[in-house]
């Protein structure tokens, strides 16, 4: 009984649907024409990519000036997950979308109006369905655009790819700039200073101390040797000298141990002045171009059956939803009557 009555219900369905093929057919062979004339209509793009690593190492200085690298300096390693975020967030930077927009025209591009006060944002919507940045499972980063001009579409990638290292060079430029100047105010001043120790040092020389230390122990052995030959003339100018020792040996040694701490840390700030200048200076590339962008021969959107397809299921699915309506409609007005 449960059998027929399914069937019933079934067979019952069917007529239900087959009276009202009409309706069905025809919704869905408008929605087949209009799906076929979307997928001519709709303007194709043509899709480029540019693979990238990204380098392992920030500092140039510290990879191949700094006797004590380490393994993160190496600048011929493959950056990590983390290398590779930063990467990705100078490509999601204004800096790259903004150079970007001025030297391809991608207002004109993307048909957005200079003179329309949301064009920034406008802007910004169409750079995202354009182009995007995706971390791959190879750690590399994926930069892909779709442009109507397939040319122009492997000239923006590759573009982009270049940017990473102009922007990334102005960030850390001016950081280096103002660590080089802060170690070379250092080194002028104890350039200063220094000079400064070697004039109070020539004065002492002039007054007799030239090595206090030596010139003691010279002093000492000469005098034992006029006492012992019982010259009182040089035994008397030898105090004389020790006096002068006494009185500015003391200042001497000071200043003598102050310029050899002094000279020690010139050359260290020298050498990291070298590193700071470097760092300023430096070209290096923050990244690695596996692939460049090249101009593709086939559109890559829309896929024009699939257009078609969705479009034709679209228009059967809303000719049952009418008749759904329809029929419940009938039955309401039924019941109120």
């Amino acid at each position: 009984m449960n059998e027929r009555t399914g069937n019933v219900e079934s067979f019952d369905l069917v007529l239900f649907l087959w009276q009202r093929r009409r309706l069905i057919i025809g919704i869905t062979l408008l929605g087949i024409i209009g799906g076929v004339a979307a997928a001519f209509i709709i303007r194709p793009r043509y899709k480029s990519e540019v693979i990238l690593f990204p380098a392992i190492t920030n500092s140039p200085s510290k990879a191949l000036l700094n006797e004590q690298s380490t393994g993160r300096d190496d600048i011929l390693a493959l950056g990590d997950e983390e290398d590779a975020e930063q990467l990705l967030q100078i490509l999601h930077s204004d800096q790259v979308r903004d150079r970007t927009a001025d030297r391809f025209d991608l207002l004109n591009v993307y048909r957005i109006k200079p003179t329309h006060k949301h064009k920034r944002s406008l802007l910004a919507e169409a750079f995202e369905d354009h182009i995007t940045f995706e971390y791959t499972k190879f750690s590399s980063v994926r930069v892909a655009v779709l442009d109507e001009d397939p040319q122009r579409a492997a000239d923006i990638a590759n573009f982009i790819a270049a940017q990473v290292d102009s922007v990334w060079k102005e960030m850390a430029r001016e950081r280096a700039e103002k660590g080089y100047q802060l170690v070379k105010n250092k080194v002028d001043q104890l350039v200063a200073d220094i000079a400064t120790i070697e004039d109070s040092m020539r004065v002492l020389r002039e007054l007799g101390v030239h090595d206090y230390h030596t010139q003691t122990e010279r002093y000492n052995e000469y005098m034992g040797a006029a006492i012992v030959k019982g010259d009182q003339r040089a035994v008397k100018e030898f105090e004389e000298r020790f006096k002068v020792l006494a009185k500015y040996g003391g200042a001497y040694v000071t200043l003598q141990d102050r310029q050899f701490n002094e000279v020690k840390r010139l050359s260290i700030l020298r050498m990291k002045l070298e590193q700071a200048e470097a760092d300023m200076a430096s070209d290096l590339p923050h990244k690695f171009v596996v692939n460049k962008a090249q101009p593709a021969d086939k559109k890559s959107y829309p896929i024009r059956w699939l257009v078609v397809a969705v479009s034709t299921l679209s228009a059967f699915l809303l000719a049952l939803l009418l008749i759904v309506v329809q029929e419940n409609l009938i039955k309401i007005r039924a019941h109120e009557e």
